[in-house]
């Protein structure tokens, strides 16, 4: 039977409660607006979640793992089983992203989408898998249609599960050696950008390296020719993993569920979602800036800024963790900081309203 995919219908996200979420804010304990940041992002999660007191719980972080043909032409300085093995690491709770799930209380689900490998069932890696990687889009695309779609409905079933699991907040990353080049010859189709801008060293490439893997992707790119539609360009630059995190951010914008981005290559699997349904922008916060080359830029076609910068640029979901904390304080300060009047503090806000200063008629 052929598979065939629909876009779940996204609603955009209610302004309806924002003036009441400021005036919570403007009751607080503090000068107007001095929390920055952190006051936006407390108010835009209430838009999200369509609630003045929105209890977020325990973030699920989705690590989608897939192995890429486009290795065999020599774009990445790591040998393909890294992928696996990474796996079966972070399954165990090891490396950066098990360490920073575990210690800043994130659930973390690794799920094989397409990896070249055969993993033990007691390791709780949940497979999905669709094939022993993609083919290699310097000779033909990445994913046949139904492939193509068979990941994305993947990505979507996972989180739809997790919502009926009670998680309000879905997280997303990756492994896969070699999806850098992916998502270089993604973003290149669908910004226009040059290659260049768009593609950087991955895990470690050297200079000779680098010139060679955009050399790669420049003749892959000349080959497919110019590819306009989304799920197209998804289909043939794309990895498994990179599929399965777009379908599920679409299904989490559907669920209003909060989005956390992470870097580089979940930007560009965000970028596929947002050209195939702009609402879902709305509900994704965009935790960090990577030090891979193209996220930046990247970044800022989206007209997105992101929380943190700290010239990472592991992948995982490690900035979406990093970026979870700042998330938390900022709603721990919304839900549970004092009153000027429960403080019993002189309401400086008001008396400098009554002398017609607001700061948010300058936001």
């Amino acid at each position: 039977m052929k598979i065939s995919y629909e876009v779940p219908v996204i609603t955009p996200r209610s302004t309806a409660l924002v003036q009441q979420a400021w005036a919570i804010w403007d009751g607080k304990v503090k000068p107007q607006l001095s929390l920055g940041r952190l006051e936006h992002l407390a108010v835009d999660i209430v838009s999200m979640r369509e609630s003045l007191a929105p209890q977020l719980g325990t973030p699920c972080l989705f690590l989608f793992a897939s192995d890429h043909g486009i290795v065999a032409e020599g774009v990445t300085s790591s040998p393909r089983e890294i992928t696996w093995q990474q796996c079966e690491n972070f399954a165990r709770g090891g490396g950066a992203i098990g360490l920073m799930c575990a210690q800043n209380g994130i659930d973390l689900q690794v799920i094989d989408m397409g990896v070249a490998h055969d993993f033990d069932a007691s390791l709780g890696i949940i497979s999905q898998k669709i094939a022993r990687g993609t083919q290699n889009f310097a000779h033909q695309a990445a994913m046949t249609q139904e492939q193509c779609y068979k990941a994305l409905k993947a990505g979507q079933d996972v989180v739809r599960k997790s919502y009926r699991d009670g998680y309000m907040v879905v997280a997303f990353g990756e492994m896969g050696v070699g999806n850098t080049s992916s998502a270089s010859a993604l973003m290149a189709s669908l910004t226009g950008y040059d290659l260049d801008r768009c593609t950087g060293k991955g895990a470690g490439l050297s200079e000779q390296g680098l010139i060679h893997k955009r050399a790669v992707l420049a003749r892959a790119l000349k080959f497919h020719g110019k590819i306009q539609d989304p799920l197209e360009a998804l289909r043939t630059f794309g990895g498994f993993e990179i599929a399965a995190i777009a379908g599920g951010m679409l299904e989490a914008a559907h669920l209003k569920q909060v989005i956390l981005v992470d870097g580089f290559i979940t930007t560009v699997a965000a970028l596929v979602a947002i050209l195939v349904a702009p609402a879902v922008q709305d509900f994704m916060i965009f935790c960090h800036k990577s030090g891979e080359s193209g996220h930046a830029a990247l970044l800022d076609h989206l007209g997105a800024t992101p929380l943190l910068s700290l010239s990472m640029r592991l992948g995982e979901g490690s900035g979406a963790a990093l970026g979870w904390l700042v998330i938390r304080q900022a709603m721990d300060l919304y839900l549970g900081m004092n009153s000027f009047s429960g403080a019993q503090v002189t309401d400086s806000v008001e008396l400098l309203k009554t002398q017609g200063v607001n700061a948010h008629a300058q936001i």
